[in-house]
């Protein structure tokens, strides 16, 4: 591509700001939550149903959670059947790793990004690779208070600097 185009399209009143930023933070943070709640209701009646608790012995699959108390059932879980809550926890935590992780990956966007149609470039203003999306989520985790230099001269968090990115809108 063309020097000239590279850096008309990289210019500074292309980046997305901060306030960009954090809506797009917003939308994942709500999809992130939705999927909690529809994960966590799935996993409940499935530990309902696959629980051997003398509270569980006349429910069925399809009225998992009429008439349990979840309360006292949660207890027994804990005491006797501690291993079904370690599955509970690892699936709910593999979904939510899927939505914020694993499926942006293909399309190097998240949930908020789509949204407000912000798209991530690198220095040649070209697409991202897989490689460099999973580089700047973890400096992301790591460095998300650098967030708040884009006040400055920069214009980029230094997790952007430092993947390599340009997140354009």
């Amino acid at each position: 591509m063309d020097q000239k185009w590279i850096e008309k399209m990289l210019d500074e009143k292309h980046y997305a700001g901060i306030v960009s930023r954090l809506v797009a933070f917003f939308y994942d943070l709500v999809a992130l939550v939705v999927t909690f709640i529809v994960v966590g209701n799935v996993m409940t009646m499935w530990l309902v149903v696959q629980s051997n608790s003398p509270m569980t012995e006349d429910v069925s699959p399809m009225g998992a959670l009429s008439g349990v108390n979840l309360t006292e059932l949660r207890a027994y879980i804990y005491e006797h059947e501690f291993h079904l809550m370690v599955i509970n926890w690892i699936v709910i935590v593999l979904a939510l790793l899927l939505i914020q992780y694993i499926f942006p990956m293909f399309k190097r966007q998240t949930i908020g990004m789509k949204i407000l149609g912000l798209y991530l470039k690198d220095e040649k203003a070209q697409d991202i690779t897989k490689k460099q999306y999973l580089k700047r989520e973890l400096f992301k985790l790591i460095m998300f208070p650098t967030i708040f230099q884009m006040f400055g001269k920069e214009k980029r968090p230094l997790y952007d600097r430092r993947a390599k990115v340009y997140l354009l809108k």
